[in-house]
């Protein structure tokens, strides 16, 4: 491939380029007339005389030539514009043998020296780049150097910072450890003592049932085939506990009332909000409130505190501060479950209790169809998850084995069911489980 360079006159490449036009035109011409002719059975002069008119359409005259040569050094002057044209041998030939075009004489000379030119530009460009890729690196070299001191000093203080979490968790291990021993002594010393504890409750507790069990004046006998204590008018009114879920109160409030009566001879009213509002638990824990409770936890308050009566603390149907205005003696002197582990106990072993200690604290798995009982023997048989299950406390008054069921107190006041009271068939519904006994302190 060789390269003519044309300066701005520009005289060789126009006229270089006008022939080429010329010379393409003119060829492309015959071809097309060689066609037309063979198409409309011309003969050759007719062809030739064709040819000879378009060639002079084609062509420019001597002075159209200059004119348009003006034009283009005029334009070249103006835009200071340089043309490259490169032309392949082939090409070259056929153009120098057309127009008797000669190549510069100097053409390789010129590309010498362009390219020597050219080489040192690179060079010196190149030199350039690599110094000041070598001032980079050494500036990258500082940066890097710097960067891994500044990490590895703060490896180093993470580190540190690590040391001192694992010696701090490395203490509070230790301080725990230390105060799940403490813990795991008191929980055992606090077994010993409960264990301490129960014994002698128990031990109490039977002293106070030999001391009980002819404290009944004319006592009901267990074989009996029907017996009530509302029968004796030994039970108090009915009463209604209300919204508030209070149930263990008032079954606590029934049979401590029909205790004092059957032992005392003393009608009381005694106040279910006094319950609910102070009895605590053997642990000091509230024994419940309107949300539940359980009447053992009752009972073994009133061991240490009395209760006291309704017109002192009436009832309000939510709970409120415990109030303990005056001192009564209306306490507890021994109770128990009829069961040692509060379960169902058999029908022998209830009646046993009724006759012995008085009216039952006990239980119920409570259903709608209880609750909309109306009279007669409830005897729907529930199924139950258990013998815990159960979510109503109520007092059992006595039994009739010719109904084969226990008469029941309820807490929802006297309108409901029959007259406040329920007969229900012996097993049904859990009725009885954590049935409990007590006994009041006896009138001096």
């Amino acid at each position: 491939m060789k390269m003519i360079t044309v300066g701005r006159k520009g005289t060789i490449l126009i006229i270089l380029l006008m022939g080429i036009a010329s010379i393409m035109l003119l060829s492309n011409r015959i071809v097309s007339l060689k066609n037309e002719g063979f198409a409309q059975n011309m003969s050759r002069t007719d062809i030739r005389n064709r040819y000879e008119k378009d060639r002079e359409g084609i062509m420019r005259s001597q002075e159209e030539m200059k004119q348009l040569m003006k034009g283009i050094v005029a334009d070249i002057k103006e835009r200071n514009l340089k043309f490259r044209v490169e032309l392949n041998e082939q090409m070259k030939y056929q153009i120098a043998q057309i127009t008797g075009a000669k190549e510069p004489e100097e053409i390789e000379k010129d590309a010498s020296v362009r390219w020597g030119w050219g080489q040192r530009q690179w060079k010196r460009y190149f030199g350039t780049y690599y110094d000041i890729l070598g001032r980079k690196k050494s500036e990258d070299e500082k940066q890097e150097q710097l960067e891994r001191r500044r990490k590895l000093a703060e490896n180093e203080k993470k580190l540190e910072e690590q040391r001192r979490q694992l010696e701090e968790e490395r203490r509070l291990a230790e301080d725990k450890q230390r105060e799940q021993e403490e813990a795991a002594r008191l929980a055992e010393e606090e077994k010993r003592l409960a264990r301490e504890r129960k014994r002698l409750d128990e031990e109490k507790m039977k002293l106070n049932e030999k001391k009980i069990e002819t404290d009944i004046d004319n006592a009901p006998s267990p074989s009996a085939v029907a017996f009530t204590w509302l029968g004796r008018q030994k039970m108090t009114p009915v009463k209604n506990q209300g919204t508030c879920g209070s149930c263990w109160a008032f079954t606590s409030a029934a049979v401590l009332e029909a205790n004092f009566m059957i032992r005392n001879g003393k009608e009381l009213d005694l106040s279910e909000q006094n319950i609910l509002d102070c009895a605590v638990d053997e642990r000091g824990k509230d024994a419940g409130s309107c949300g539940g409770g359980w009447y053992g936890g009752v009972f073994h308050y009133f061991t240490q505190k009395s209760a006291v009566t309704e017109t002192t603390t009436p009832y309000k149907g939510r709970e409120s501060v415990c109030r303990q205005p005056v001192k009564e003696n209306y306490r507890v002197a021994a109770w128990g479950y009829i069961r040692k582990d509060a379960g169902i106990p058999s029908v022998d072993e209830m009646k046993d209790a009724l006759c012995k200690y008085g009216p039952v604290a006990a239980c119920v798995k409570v259903t709608p169809a209880l609750q909309a009982y109306k009279s007669g023997i409830f005897d729907e048989h529930a199924a139950v998850s258990g013998p815990r299950d159960i979510n109503h406390a109520i007092t059992i008054v006595g039994w009739d084995d010719s109904k084969k069921s226990w008469l029941v107190k309820n807490s929802w006041g006297p309108r409901w069911g029959d007259n406040g009271y329920f007969w229900i068939e012996y097993g049904c519904n859990n009725i009885g489980y954590g049935a409990t006994w007590l006994v009041v302190v006896r009138d001096q």
